[in-house]
């Protein structure tokens, strides 16, 4: 998925940093997967121009409408908006193709799963993910990453996969991340054969709800 050359790592000559290289180390300081959140708000800022301008782009609109709009995902996202004349006029198309499609006893065009918002966000994600394997050398992407919630798990494998000398430090961070989180759903386990009182005394809310960091951590901040 994420095909690029590798990062700058040891004898390999150091890429330039540029506005977005400061603008994810800022990013740093927010909760969840770096790679994640600015990926999401990279689809977040391609949504509102595709709402606002994209019903306009002809090329835009013919690969959308024959795709029969966006994948599952994508078009819930796109309806969770509060913008509901931008939804109305991209999807006329497609839903006035259905009314006569249905209309004729033929099958009703649907999405197969594949999306031009897909392509959008894969991009996005394959640059933020390179920029992290490029820079884990930098000081201000160390003191960051170290200092937040850390890379969920298939970023980190992504980032390894680009740079295959990834520091050690790297690695310890999220080794760190997953070794917190089994000990917390361990205690949580253990403490599932105590009375209801006594679990309530012996786990703590952040032990309570551990559990839910699972899927954020293993596979990735989804919208």
């Amino acid at each position: 998925m994420f095909e690029r050359a590798s990062g700058c790592g040891r004898g390999r000559p150091k890429p330039e940093k540029h506005l977005p290289y400061f603008k994810f180390v800022k990013s740093l300081a927010q909760a969840g997967c770096p790679v994640c959140n600015q990926t999401r708000a990279s689809l977040d800022d391609w949504y509102e121009n595709l709402l606002y301008e994209g019903a306009n782009d002809r090329p835009l609109r013919r690969r959308f409408d024959a795709e029969r709009g966006f994948c599952a995902r994508h078009a819930h996202r796109l309806c969770a908006s509060n913008d509901g004349l931008g939804a109305a006029i991209v999807y006329r198309n497609i839903l006035e193709l259905a009314v006569s499609s249905l209309g004729k006893g033929s099958r009703p065009p649907i999405n197969e799963g594949k999306c031009v918002a897909c392509d959008h966000e894969a991009d996005a994600e394959s640059r933020y993910v390179g920029l992290v394997a490029d820079f884990l050398d930098e000081e201000d992407m160390r003191a960051g990453l170290s200092a937040s919630s850390g890379l969920c798990m298939p970023h980190v494998a992504a980032v390894m996969d680009l740079r295959r000398d990834p520091p050690r430090w790297f690695l310890e961070l999220h080794r760190a991340t997953c070794a917190g989180l089994l000990e917390l759903l361990l205690r949580y386990i253990d403490c599932q054969k105590l009375s209801t009182e006594a679990r309530r005394e012996a786990l703590s809310l952040e032990d309570e709800t551990a559990w839910r960091r699972l899927a954020p951590l293993l596979t990735g901040e989804y919208p």
